[in-house]
């Protein structure tokens, strides 16, 4: 199916136990998920998925390919937004909180584990795609702060998502569509983020462009889910 723009993503912060962080001063919201969208971050622009296939190397025998070995996929998606809060940035990429003297601090060995579903549309905007990634490692972008000149030059936020199995069900992502028929927008983020609490219809209509709640909509609204 041919995809069109980016929608939006929503990220989601793991604890220990491996379920939805959702302390808003460990996590992103009571949640545990924030939508990265144009009412949060002034738009999503980049999700650049690599890694999808795996990797197949051939054995050779007699002049002859022999077999063929199946890898297993590596997937990291470079994620990009334009203005994303530095507090929930900050939180996203491993930063810690210091209390005493302010701020947030990067040590060695200081990452954050998490999900990532990245949102897109069919060329006709009829249909809602999500690639889901339930598990992996985020990291920082690079900065490169550079001077205005007759222009300001801004610096976008930038994170990866370098992904792996989840241990629960092997699972490395997984594919959504809207236009399937037992579709259903809060089950794909109950499955995809452990510990995230499915809403019911009416409570999902309530929550509807909040980015906080992930943006929770009925899966009918192909704009804004």
């Amino acid at each position: 199916m041919e995809l069109k723009g980016l929608a939006d993503f929503i990220i989601g912060l793991y604890g220990p136990d491996g379920t939805l962080l959702k302390d808003k001063d460990k996590g992103l919201s009571e949640t545990g998920l924030y939508k990265v969208d144009l009412n949060s971050s002034k738009g999503a622009t980049q999700a650049n998925m690599t890694g999808l296939a795996p990797t197949v190397t051939k054995v050779y025998g007699s002049n002859a390919v022999a077999e063929q070995n199946i890898g297993t996929p590596s997937p990291a998606i470079a994620l990009a937004a334009n203005d994303i809060p530095h507090t929930i940035y900050d939180k996203t990429v491993g930063l810690e909180k210091d209390e005493v003297n302010t701020g947030y601090a990067a040590r060695p060995g200081q990452t954050s584990m998490g999900g990532v579903i990245v949102h897109s549309q069919s060329a006709d905007g009829t249909v809602d795609a999500y690639m889901a990634f339930p598990q992996g490692t985020i990291t920082p972008g690079e900065m490169n702060l550079q001077t205005n000149t007759e222009n300001p030059v801004s610096v976008h936020d930038a994170l990866t998502l370098s992904t792996q199995a989840r241990g629960s069900d092997k699972l490395m992502y997984q594919k959504f569509y809207s236009d399937e028929p037992n579709f259903d927008y809060e089950k794909m983020l109950a499955f995809i983020f452990p510990g995230y609490v499915a809403k019911t219809t009416s409570e999902a209509a309530q929550t509807s462009g909040s980015s906080e709640a992930a943006g929770s909509t009925p899966k009918t609204d192909s704009t804004t889910a």
